[in-house]
């Protein structure tokens, strides 16, 4: 298993934060947040309903999370797979 890399951040409009050194297939930049009623870590961008997003404690944790859904994203989106 492939290490996270330490992740550099800039503040996000909305009140979290961009993950700098995170890119999607679509070239969108990463960005988690803590702006919710809860006060818990989320990916932004995470693409399951809210309710089923997980929450983490830390901003790191979050970013780690998302580097991960990138790269899973990523293996799928360049997968030649055999009709």
């Amino acid at each position: 298993m492939e290490i996270a890399p330490n992740f550099t951040y800039s503040p996000w409009r909305h009140g979290g934060w961009y993950v700098d050194n995170i890119r999607y297939p679509s070239g969108a930049v990463g960005c988690v947040s803590r702006n919710y009623s809860d006060r818990k870590w989320r990916i932004v961008c995470d693409p399951r309903p809210f309710e089923q997003r997980p929450t983490f404690k830390s901003r790191q944790e979050a970013a780690t999370a998302e580097w991960n859904l990138v790269r899973s994203l990523d293996v799928l989106t360049n997968c030649e797979c055999e009709n």
